[in-house]
C-alpha cells in the first residue's frame, strides 16, 4: 500500500503525494534552510522523520474522509518516538542524548510546541514515547520500508551528530552557567525545528498549488553586487559643503571599510542625525557582498521608524521586487494541523531584503505560534540591523542578550545594534557575551558638527503648568514640539495650546499611518515656509522622522527618549547656537499602566538631581557617554532581582526557556532520564512584547472609509482578494488596547477576520477616541 501525505483535487482531476516523497522533499528544504550554518544533515533528518506518523492505514482513512475532523489523527509521535527508542540511550548527559533530543523535539513540535515539563510536573517527552493507540509498530515498519532503511537511517544520525557536536562545544565556550547553557540548547532545539516547519509548509503549499516559487541565488556575493554598486554612486554625489555633511560622510566611510570585518555583535553609536540609516545600509550591503549573507533584515522597534526607513531604502535600492515589509497584524491566521486558507494572503520572509518591527524580530525568537517558529530559520547567515537597540523591554533583555549570543555564534548571523544612547548589555545579570566594539569608536571631532541642542532642567510642574511654560517657550520661537508619555496628555494639551500657532498638529499611535503622514507633510511645508508651528506628540516622533523644530519640551521620560526627542529640535543645524530642549518632570502624572515608562522617569529625575548637585560629573552634558552610562548602570541597579527575565506566573520565561526547576519533580519517573526540560509551549503562550494585547483595526480616515465599504460589501471574499486588500489598508490601521476594544463596544466589528471601527468614534486631528463625544480623551 501507498501511504498518502496530501490530496489535490482541482481542475485537472485527483493527484496524490506520497508520503515518502513528503518527507523526502522536506528533507531537502529543511537541509537546505540550514546549510550555512553547518547542519544541513541535522535538518535532512528532522525532515526526513518528521511525518513517520503518516505511514500507517489511519492516516490514509483519515485523509479520504472529508468530514474528518482536523488533526484528529496523531501523527506527530511516530517519528518522535522513532528517534528516541533507536538513538536515545541510557545516560541523558550523554552528547549523543542532547542530539537525539533535539531532533526528536523538532520532529514532535512540528504542529505545535509542547513542554518537555509542564506545570503539572508531566513530561510530555514520556508522554509521547508511551501513547498507545498511535499505531506505531506499523508507521515505523512501514516507514522503513517505503522511506528510508534502518541502514541509512543511522548513517544520517552519525551526519547529524557529527555536525552538532562543534557546536555544543562553542556553546559551552559561550557560558559555564548551567541555565544559560539549557537556554542555548532550546535555542538550538528551535531553529531545528524552524527548518522542519519551512520545509514542511513550503513542500504542502508547493503540491497543493501545483508551483515551485524561485530560489535564492548559492552565490549571494554576486546578487548583493549591483546593489552596492547603486549606493555608493548615489553616495558619491552628496554634497559635502558643511561640517555635518562632512561628518555624515566620514561615519558612513568607518561603515564601509568596517564591513570586511568577520561576522560578529556590533555597535553603531552615533548621535542623532548623523545619518545612521544610510551608514548602516552601506554597512549591511558591503558586509553581505563581502561574506554572501542571505538575507539583509532591518529592525525598527515602532512604525513611525519603518515608514521612514522603508522610504530610504526602497530609494537607494532601487528594486522593489528584493524587499519585503513584515509588520502587518491585520489578518490573524490560525494554528492547526494543515494550512489555514488565508495563510496564502500572509507573507513569509523569503526575501532578500527584509523591513520589520521589533515585535517580528522578537516573536520569531520567542514566540509559540509555528507561524513565528517557521522564520527562525530565516535569520541564518543574515545581517540583523536593530534600529534604537535602547527600546528592547527591559523585562526581556536576558532573552534578548543570550538570543543574540546564538544568532552570532551559532546561526552566523552578523547583528548591528544601532543607537544614540546605547544600553550596556554587558552590564546586564544575563549578559551579552560575544565581543561587541563600536564600528564608530567615540571622536570628539568628528561628534562636534552634531551638538546642536542643550538638555535643560526646568523643574518639575503639573499638566496645566507645563501647557503655561509651553506657551511662554512659543512666544520666543518660530516652532515647538511638545512630546508627552501619554495619549490624554497630549490631547490635553493640543487642544489647549492649538490656537496660539498657525499651525498646530497632534500626532499619535492613536492615528493611522495615513494620517500620521499627511499631518506630517502638512507640518513639514508649514515649517520651510516660517509659519509659527505647534506640534504635540507621543512617542512616535521621537525616532525616524526627520523634523526639525526651534524648541522642544519633553515630560520627563527615559534619558534615551529625551534624547530621541531633542534630535528633532535644530537637527540639521538650522541656529548656530545650541536650542534647549526642556526637560520637564509632570507633577501627578499617572504611569501605573506604563512601567517602563515610570521606571525610567524615576531614574531620568535621579539624573537630573545629582545634575544639579554636580553638573562636572557628567562633563557638563546630560546628553554626554558619562550620562548615558549613569543613566543605564542606575536603571539596571534599581530593577528587581529576575525582573529582565521576564517574570510571569511566579516564575519567568528564562527559567522556563532553561532548566525549568519550578516544573522539575525528582520523584518523577523521568527524573534523570532526560537532558531537555524546558516548557517551550507554556512560555511561548505566554510570551508578548508589550503587556497588552492589541488589534489591528481598520479606521475611516481618508480612503480608509471606501475600503471599509469594499470589504463589508464582499460577503465571501477569496484569499486573492484579501491580500491585495491587506495591503491597500495597511495605512488606515491603529493598534487597539484590549481595554479599549471593551470600551469601544460595537464601534468596532469583524469582517472576514479583520476589524473595522465606526466612523463616529476617528477623529480627524486626534484620531482613535473611545466615544463620540470628542472631549473624552484617550486615558491610559
Amino acid at each position: 500500500m501507498l501511504f498518502p501525505a496530501h490530496i489535490r483535487e482541482d481542475d485537472s482531476g485527483r493527484t496524490i503525494q506520497s508520503a515518502t516523497e513528503h518527507c523526502r522533499k522536506t528533507a531537502e528544504y529543511a537541509g537546505r534552510c540550514l546549510r550555512d550554518v553547518g547542519l544541513t544533515q541535522a535538518g535532512m533528518l528532522a525532515g526526513l522523520v518528521h511525518d513517520c506518523g503518516k505511514f500507517k492505514t489511519e492516516f490514509a482513512c483519515y485523509l479520504e474522509d472529508g468530514n474528518a475532523v482536523r488533526g484528529s489523527v496523531n501523527h506527530t509521535f511516530a517519528g518522535f518516538r522513532l528517534l528516541m527508542e533507536r538513538y536515545h540511550g541510557i545516560d541523558a548527559t550523554s552528547l549523543e542524548a542532547i542530539t537525539t533530543e533535539l531532533l526528536a523535539l523538532a520532529v514532535g513540535g512540528h504542529h505545535g510546541l509542547f513542554d518537555c515539563l509542564d506545570e503539572n510536573k508531566k513530561s510530555g517527552i514520556s508522554h509521547r514515547m508511551t501513547k498507545s493507540d498511535i499505531y506505531y509498530d506499523e508507521s515505523r515498519r512501514n516507514f522503513f520500508c517505503q522511506c528510508v532503511s534502518a541502514a541509512e537511517l543511522d548513517e544520517r544520525f552519525a551526519k547529524a551528530h557529527a555536525e552538532l557536536t562543534p557546536i555544543y562545544a562553542k556553546l559551552s565556550a559561550l557560558t559555564t552557567d548551567a541555565e544559560e547553557c539549557a537556554f542555548y540548547l532550546g535555542l538550538l532545539s528551535k531553529l531545528l525545528l524552524s527548518a522542519v516547519i519551512e520545509g514542511d509548509r513550503r513542500d504542502t503549499a508547493e503540491f497543493m498549488s501545483g508551483m515551485t516559487p524561485p530560489s535564492a541565488p548559492d552565490d549571494m556575493r554576486l546578487f548583493w553586487k549591483p546593489y552596492l554598486k547603486r549606493l555608493e554612486h548615489q553616495l558619491s554625489v552628496f554634497p559635502q559643503n558643511t561640517p555635518i555633511q562632512k561628518a555624515r560622510r566620514e561615519i558612513s566611510d568607518r561603515c564601509r571599510s568596517f564591513a570586511e570585518k568577520r561576522s560578529g555583535i556590533y555597535r553603531l553609536n552615533v548621535p542623532t542625525g548623523a545619518g545612521k540609516t544610510l551608514s548602516s545600509l552601506r554597512y549591511a550591503l558591503a558586509h553581505g557582498q563581502a561574506w554572501g549573507k542571505r538575507r539583509l533584515i532591518f529592525v525598527s522597534p515602532l512604525l513611525s521608524i519603518l515608514e521612514q526607513n522603508a522610504a530610504v531604502l526602497r530609494e537607494f535600492l532601487g528594486d522593489d521586487d528584493i524587499i519585503l515589509e513584515h509588520h502587518s497584524n491585520v489578518l490573524h491566521t490560525e494554528e492547526g494541523n494543515r494550512l489555514d486558507p488565508r495563510e496564502l494572503a500572509v507573507e513569509s520572509w523569503n526575501a532578500p531584503v527584509i523591513i520589520t518591527t521589533l515585535v517580528q524580530l522578537l516573536n520569531t525568537l520567542f514566540d509559540g505560534k509555528t507561524t513565528s517558529i517557521r522564520r527562525f530559520q530565516g535569520l541564518c547567515s543574515s545581517v540583523i540591523v536593530i534600529d534604537e537597540v535602547q527600546t528592547v523591554p527591559p523585562k526581556m533583555l536576558s532573552l534578548f542578550n543570550l538570543a543574540l549570543d546564538f544568532l552570532s555564534e551559532v546561526c552566523g548571523a552578523t547583528v548591528l545594534l544601532c543607537s544614540a544612547t546605547q544600553p550596556c548589555l554587558e552590564k546586564t545579570p544575563h549578559p551579552l557575551r560575544s565581543c561587541c566594539s563600536d564600528i564608530v569608536p567615540y571622536d570628539e571631532a568628528l561628534w562636534k558638527p552634531f551638538r546642536r541642542t542643550a538638555i535643560v532642567d526646568a523643574g518639575a510642574r503639573t499638566l496645566e503648568e507645563i501647557g503655561e511654560f509651553a506657551l511662554d517657550v512659543l512666544d520666543g520661537a518660530q516652532s515647538l514640539l511638545v512630546v508627552c508619555n501619554k495619549k490624554d496628555e497630549a490631547v490635553y494639551l493640543f487642544r489647549m495650546l492649538m490656537e496660539h500657532a498657525d499651525v498646530s498638529c497632534h500626532l499619535s499611535a492613536s492615528m493611522c499611518v495615513a494620517h500620521r503622514q499627511e499631518t506630517l507633510k502638512r507640518l513639514e511645508d508649514a515649517l520651510q515656509k516660517g509659519r509659527k508651528c505647534l506640534c504635540v506628540a507621543t512617542q512616535v516622533i521621537e525616532a525616524g522622522v526627520d523634523i526639525s523644530f526651534d524648541r522642544v519640551i519633553r515630560l520627563s521620560a527615559g534619558m534615551d527618549s529625551v534624547i530621541q526627542s531633542a534630535g528633532r529640535c535644530n537637527r540639521h543645524g538650522e541656529k548656530s547656537d545650541p536650542a534647549p530642549v526642556y526637560v520637564v518632570p509632570c507633577l501627578g502624572e499617572k504611569l501605573g499602566m506604563l512601567r517602563d515608562i515610570r521606571d525610567a522617569k524615576q531614574v531620568t529625575d535621579s539624573l537630573l538631581d545629582s545634575w544639579r548637585r554636580n553638573p562636572k560629573q557628567f562633563d557638563g552634558d546630560l546628553s554626554s557617554d558619562k550620562a548615558i552610562g549613569w543613566y543605564y548602570r542606575k536603571l539596571y541597579a534599581s530593577m528587581p532581582t529576575d525582573y529582565q527575565n521576564y517574570c510571569v506566573r511566579g516564575t519567568s520565561l528564562f527559567e522556563l526557556l532553561s532548566c525549568n526547576y519550578r516544573y522539575y519533580d525528582e520523584t518523577a519517573a523521568y527524573s534523570g532520564k532526560y537532558c531537555m526540560n524546558q516548557a517551550f509551549h507554556t512560555a511561548g503562550s505566554l510570551f508578548q512584547v508589550f503587556d497588552n494585547n492589541t488589534l489591528d483595526v481598520i479606521v475611516p480616515y481618508g480612503d480608509g472609509t471606501e475600503l471599509i465599504a469594499e470589504l463589508t460589501g464582499t460577503p465571501h471574499p477569496d484569499p486573492r482578494f484579501l491580500f491585495q486588500w491587506i495591503r491597500r489598508a495597511r495605512p488606515y490601521a491603529v493598534a487597539v488596547y484590549d481595554w479599549q476594544l471593551q470600551k469601544l463596544g460595537n464601534a468596532v466589528t469583524e469582517h472576514s477576520g479583520i476589524a473595522v471601527l465606526n466612523a463616529d468614534f476617528y477623529d480627524e486631528e486626534t484620531g482613535l477616541r473611545l466615544s463620540p463625544n470628542q472631549n473624552e480623551f484617550l486615558e491610559v
